[in-house]
This record gives structure tokens, sequence and C-alpha cells, in this order.
């Protein structure tokens, strides 16, 4: 959408338009939503002040249950009345609070849980469900997410660090593969309305798919170490001989050919192929400094290789353009 700003008080002062122009135009200009996104915002952190004093005087469980169960209600109620979406902001941060509400609750009564994905699956579907039936871009990332921890993948953190841990890269890869070439293959026969959020989906799906490599670059895989073993097996010293190996190297190789087939296929300038210059960067990054570690020699060419990276792809995104 092409928004013009006109100063149509300076311009019928000089004479450019007609007064009658000039109303003409000021009525088919688009409402001022800053003091309704005021409002909205406003409900909202009422809504979390709320929810937030609810828990802290009922510290359960339940508590937790019922007000994401009513944020959905809320949600869907203002869905079905907002005809003119003037509180659509709201009904999306209700959308949101109810589902990763009910996600947290079921994370909560299965924390205990260790040996199996149902709880995992349970809180992707939930997600999932809720990104698609409220057309909510935000949640169908974490959707994507919480499948990876079916997996074995996410995240910590500690002092002034994060990171993520994927310790399935083979079958991360396959299965986020397949989820990536699914959705994109449907995108384009699904409903528009849902068209922004299975886009969000495929592309978070496709980030997983290179941290996954990422990690296989680094460490290998053994297939079925951490997910398909039985938990009794787990401390048997023969599992991990038994499982399949995959070297370093097939990563290595592998992620630099998917990141080069990405970029040469993909819409020049588009999502994916930006995404592959980049990750193709970090590739190519991280394993110069592992086989050749960090020294002066070593910075000095891995910088002198970022300067020239960057000038190409400045010069790369120019010619996307023209």
């Amino acid at each position: 959408m092409s928004i013009i700003r006109l100063d149509l008080d300076a311009l019928t002062r000089k004479g450019e338009i007609s007064p009658d122009e000039a109303v003409r135009l000021k009525n088919l200009a688009l409402p001022d939503t800053r003091s309704g996104l005021m409002v909205n915002l406003l409900l909202i952190f009422g809504a979390i002040s709320v929810a937030a004093g609810t828990i802290a005087l009922v510290p359960n469980a339940a508590t937790g249950l019922v007000l994401a169960i009513l944020a959905l209600g809320g949600a869907e109620v203002l869905r079905r009345v907002d005809s003119d979406d003037s509180l659509k902001v709201l009904g999306a941060g209700l959308a949101m609070m109810g589902a990763l509400g009910l996600a947290g609750w079921i994370g909560w009564e299965f924390r205990d849980v260790t040996d199996s994905a149902y709880p995992a699956l349970g809180i992707a579907a939930v997600l999932a469900a809720a990104a698609v039936w409220f057309r909510s871009s935000f949640l169908a990332a974490p959707a994507v997410l919480a499948l990876g921890a079916t997996l074995g993948s996410g995240t910590g953190y500690w002092h002034a660090s994060y990171g993520i841990f994927v310790e399935e890269p083979t079958l991360t890869i396959l299965v986020f593969g397949a989820v990536a070439a699914g959705i994109f293959a449907l995108r384009r026969k699904i409903a528009d309305a849902c068209s922004a959020v299975a886009t969000l989906a495929a592309r978070t799906a496709f980030f997983m798919i290179n941290f996954a490599f990422w990690v296989g670059s680094l460490w290998g895989d053994r297939i079925g170490e951490h997910w398909l073993a039985p938990r009794d097996w787990r401390e048997r010293s023969d599992w991990r001989e038994a499982a399949t190996e995959i070297p370093e190297l097939v990563f290595t190789l592998g992620w630099a050919a998917f990141l080069i087939t990405m970029i040469v296929r993909a819409r020049r300038g588009g999502f994916v192929s930006v995404t592959s210059i980049v990750f193709l960067a970090i590739h190519g990054y991280t394993q110069y400094f592992e086989l050749l570690g960090a020294n002066a020699t070593s910075l000095l060419i891995g910088g002198l290789v970022l300067v020239g990276l960057a000038v190409g792809g400045a010069r790369y995104a120019q010619a996307s353009r023209t």
C-alpha cells in the first residue's frame, strides 16, 4: 500500500488545488488510528495487570487456565462483533495472551513428563490452532518452534548469554524441511487471510533447518541418540555406539550445497535468497575459525573477507532492485 502525505491547506493557498478538491481529498483520507491504538494498548496493559493480580492472589495452575480461556473467549467475541476493526489490536493481544497462557498451562502441568513428546505436541497444536483461527502471524512462529521441542530442540539462557540447541540435527532438517516445503507449496492455495500466517510459519521452519545444519556442521550427529532411544537405554553405554553416526563433514558440505541451491533457485532479493546469503556467510565464518582458530592472522584475513562479502552483498542487493 502506497501512502502519500499532502498539506492540503498549503496546496490550496498556492492555488495548486481548489478548495472543493481539497475537501474531496480530505474525505478520501484514511482515518487517524493513533488514538484508537492508544486505547487498545491501555486495554491490553489493563488486562495483563488484572491477570497478574489474579494469579498473585490465587497462585495455582487452574487460575492461569481460567484466565487463558477467558482471554481466548474475549478475543473470539471481539473477532465477531468488532466490524470496524477499532479493537483489532486488543483482540490480537487477548488471542496471544490466551494461547500462550494455555500453552504455559500445558507445560506446567506436564513439566515432569520428560520421556514423551506429547506435551510439546500439545503446545504446538494449541499455538498453531490459535494462529490459524485468529489469523495471528505472531503465534505461528512459536507454534513451529514448539514442534522442534519434540525433537529435542530448545533454548537456554544464563548470565549475559542466550543459546539455542538442536539435539537431533538430521531429524530436525528432515522434519522442518518437509514442513517448510509443504507450507510453501500450499501457500498459494489457501485463503489470503491465512497467507501471512503460513508464510511466517514456513520462514520459521527455514530458520530451524539452518540452525540444525549449523549444529551438525560443528558436532555431527548420532541419529536418535536423544529422541528415539527409550529412556532406560540412555544409561547403556552401547546405545551411543549403536546409533547411526553422521560426521561433521556431511553437514558442512550439505549445508553449503543447500544454501547455494536456495540462493540460485529462490527469487532474488526475497526472504529465502537473502536469508540463505546470511547463513552462508555465517557458515563460512564458523568453519573458517573452526579450522584456523582465532589468532592475529586469521582475524586479519577474516576481516578482509567479511569486507569483501559486504561489498559483494551490497552489489547483489542493488542488482536485484534494478
